[in-house]
């Protein structure tokens, strides 16, 4: 037996140049007019959005639709990091590392940044597009979330099999192979920030 439901009360219908607004009246005829885009808008915003607690030294956050976007601060630190051949303990400088969906970016910076025009840099890894992208490979990655972010970085960080893709242009030192600089600083207590090469990009780049 086909289930009966109600004519609704309203419909919006987009085209590519103009937003139909129908209405149903109570003795069954259907109103039909053009309206303004930003008028729908303005109608949304009364939707509350929270991004409930935010990890720590959150730079930024967003949400569209059902996709979170996340970038946060990441200060210099050691990881334990690994290629087909060799372990190493590395000094990294300080990261912005940012997530949308299931799709991350990781740049350097040399400071926390204090504003949208902060400069990006190069990280200084292999298998990172100059985009910052990060080519996942097997990772499996987790949709991005305030819960999932860190567990995401230390997958890439410390779970990743580097290798000798995307590893140009990655330092001053050794332009042609980055690994070259990790084989100079395995064990040692901090990053030369000198070594950094400049992406194209600033912060506010990342935002979308």
């Amino acid at each position: 037996m086909n289930q009966q439901f109600p004519l609704p009360r309203l419909r919006l219908d987009f085209y590519d140049t103009a937003v139909l607004l129908s209405r149903w009246e109570e003795d069954g005829r259907l109103l039909t007019h053009p309206v303004s885009v930003h008028d729908v808008v303005s109608a949304c915003t009364s939707v509350a959005l929270s991004s409930g607690m935010l990890p720590a030294n959150t730079l930024f956050w967003g949400q569209q639709a059902n996709t979170t976007t996340l970038g946060i601060y990441v200060p210099a630190r050691r990881w334990r990091m690994q290629t087909a051949e060799q372990h190493y303990h590395l000094p990294m400088p300080p990261f912005v590392f940012v997530g949308s969906g299931t799709a991350y970016k990781i740049f350097a910076v040399k400071k926390r940044p204090s504003g949208e025009d902060a400069r990006l840099y190069h990280v200084p890894c292999p298998n990172v597009h100059t985009t910052g992208g990060i080519c996942q490979g097997n990772a499996p990655f987790p949709d991005c979330s305030p819960q999932t972010i860190q567990a995401a970085l230390q997958l890439f960080m410390e779970g990743s099999l580097f290798n000798a893709d995307l590893s140009r242009g990655k330092c001053r030192s050794y332009p042609d192979d980055v690994r070259q600089l990790w084989a100079e600083l395995d064990g040692r207590p901090r990053f030369p920030l000198s070594e950094l090469a400049p992406a194209q990009m600033r912060l506010r780049n990342l935002f979308s």
